[in-house]
């Protein structure tokens, strides 16, 4: 499949992260509806995903419409952040790097029971300690930037904004208009 016909059902994809990113809204005015919101926010990081890769299609072609591709990256980046903020992926990372690096010296160049009077296992130990750590470090940083990216995006009130926000663009780009030419002249 050809990832620019995406390019041409931005309208559609716009409405459909709206009703995803704004489900909260909905879910609680719209109670008979309320199951295909659930379904629909269940299905959230999927359609993040879709934002995102249509964001990056539409970028590539010659669009006038700036606004939207970044109204597609930001909605987008709340639908993907909103179930991942809560992973602590610095020390993921850090117990598989370290991971690795023990269970390369240890297959590759095997020690020796003691080494220096310090028994194996001890150095083993510190082969591993010493790369997750600095690891963890490198990635806690940079996830607590994610994830205070994520709390503003996935936050309630930005993702109902977000989401009324991409309702009402996909509808105007189906009707050849754009909401922030209306705005901004």
């Amino acid at each position: 499949m050809d990832p620019a016909i995406l390019a041409d059902y931005v309208p559609y994809i716009l409405i459909l992260g709206g009703i995803v990113a704004a489900s909260w809204l909905f879910e609680r005015t719209v109670k008979p509806l309320s199951w295909i919101v659930k379904i629909a926010s269940f299905f959230g990081f999927i359609i993040g995903i879709l934002l995102i890769v249509t964001a990056a299609v539409v970028w590539s072609t010659p669009t006038p419409d700036v606004y939207t591709q970044y109204l597609l990256i930001a909605t987008g980046l709340a639908l993907i952040f909103k179930p991942i903020k809560d992973i602590p992926w610095a020390a993921a990372i850090a117990l598989l790097i370290g991971g690795v690096c023990a269970g390369y010296v240890y297959l590759f160049f095997s020690l020796p029971e003691t080494v220096l009077g310090i028994s194996s296992t001890w150095i083993y130990l510190a082969i591993f300690l010493v790369p997750a750590l600095l690891v963890y470090l490198l990635f806690k940083f940079i996830e607590d930037i994610l994830r205070l990216i994520g709390v503003i995006l996935a936050s309630r009130p930005m993702s109902i904004i977000l989401g009324l926000i991409c309702i009402v663009q996909g509808t105007l780009l189906l009707l050849d208009k754009s909401l922030f030419k209306i705005l901004f002249g």
